[in-house]
C-alpha cells in the first residue's frame, strides 16, 4: 500500500474531467489519495467535483467536493478556508486548471480570448499559489505543483500565442516562487505536459467535424511525434509525477520543471 502521503491533506484545483473519463486533474486528486492523502476536489463544475470525490470514497479515501472559480480570488480564498476547516491544514497545492484553443499571433486573438486564456491559465495558478501558502505556511511547509506544456518552450508550426505565454508564465511563477518560498520549507514545482491523450483532447478533434477515420489518422500522427514508444502521455503518469513532487522523497526538489512528454519537447518540429 502506497503510504507516502499519509496523513496530508490535498486542494486539488481542477479536479474534474471537463469532458468526462479521466482528465489529468481528476487522475492526481485520486492518486494523491491512493498514496494516503486526504483530496478537496476543486472545480468550476459541482457534480465533476462530486464525481470525483465518490471516486476516491469507493476506494476508502477522503475527500470532499469544493465549488469554486480557479480565476476568481475570493472563490479561491474560500476553498482554502473550507478545507482547512474540514481537514484542519493543507500540505499540498495543485494547480491543474487551464484552457487553450485560442488559434494565431496577436493580431488574429480577440483581445476577450487573450484575456480569457491568461486568466483561466496562468491567473488561477497565482491564485492557487497566493491564498495557499499561508495554509502551507500554518503546516510548517508544504508542496505547491503547477501545470504547464511543451508548447512554453516549443513552437509548432500553428502559432498559440495567448497558450504559450500563460504556459511560460506559469513555469516563471513558479522558479519565482520556489526561490521566494523555499526558506519557509515550501517547494513549488512543474510538471510540463506534451501531448495527454484525455478525453478533452478527443472532444477538440469531435469539435473539428472530423469523421472517425480521421480522428484516427491524426492521433496516429500526433503519436509518431513521440519519441518514447510513439505513445500519448497518460493522466496516470502525469499523477505520478505529482505525487513523486508531492512527497517527502522529493524533499530536495523544488523550482523544478518536470517533463512528463515522452521526449516531445526533444523530437525535431
Amino acid at each position: 500500500m502506497d503510504e507516502r502521503l499519509k496523513g496530508k491533506v490535498a486542494l486539488v484545483i481542477g479536479a474534474g474531467a471537463a469532458a468526462g473519463g479521466w482528465s489529468n486533474g481528476k487522475a492526481a486528486a485520486v492518486a494523491y489519495a491512493r498514496a494516503g492523502a486526504s483530496v478537496a476536489a476543486v472545480d468550476l463544475d459541482a457534480a465533476r467535483a462530486g464525481e470525483t470525490v465518490a471516486l476516491i470514497e469507493r476506494e476508502g479515501g477522503e475527500a470532499f467536493p469544493l465549488l469554486a472559480d480557479a480565476t476568481k480570488g475570493v472563490d479561491v480564498a474560500k476553498a482554502v478556508e473550507a478545507a482547512q476547516k474540514r481537514f484542519g491544514r493543507i500540505d499540498i497545492v495543485h494547480n491543474n486548471v487551464g484552457v487553450g484553443g485560442g488559434f494565431g499571433a496577436p493580431d488574429v486573438l480577440t483581445e476577450e480570448g487573450w484575456k480569457r486564456e491568461l486568466s483561466v491559465t496562468l491567473d488561477s495558478a497565482f491564485l492557487g499559489i497566493k491564498y495557499g501558502v499561508p495554509a502551507l505556511r500554518e503546516s510548517g511547509g508544504g508542496a505547491i505543483i503547477n501545470i504547464s506544456s511543451t508548447l512554453a518552450v516549443r513552437l509548432m508550426r500553428k502559432c498559440y500565442a495567448a497558450y504559450t505565454v500563460a504556459k511560460a508564465g506559469v513555469e516563471a511563477l513558479t522558479r519565482s516562487c520556489a526561490l521566494a518560498y523555499g526558506p519557509e520549507n515550501i517547494r513549488v514545482n512543474c510538471i510540463r505536459i506534451g501531448f495527454s491523450e484525455t478525453p478533452l483532447m478527443l472532444a477538440g478533434l469531435e469539435r473539428r467535424g472530423l469523421s472517425l477515420e480521421e480522428r484516427e489518422r491524426e492521433l496516429a500522427k500526433s503519436r509518431a511525434k513521440v519519441p518514447l514508444r510513439h505513445e500519448h502521455t497518460t493522466p496516470w503518469e502525469i499523477a505520478a509525477a505529482a505525487v513523486f513532487l508531492a512527497s517527502d522523497e522529493a524533499k530536495g526538489v523544488t523550482g523544478v520543471v518536470m517533463n512528463v512528454d515522452g521526449g516531445v519537447e526533444l523530437a525535431p518540429i
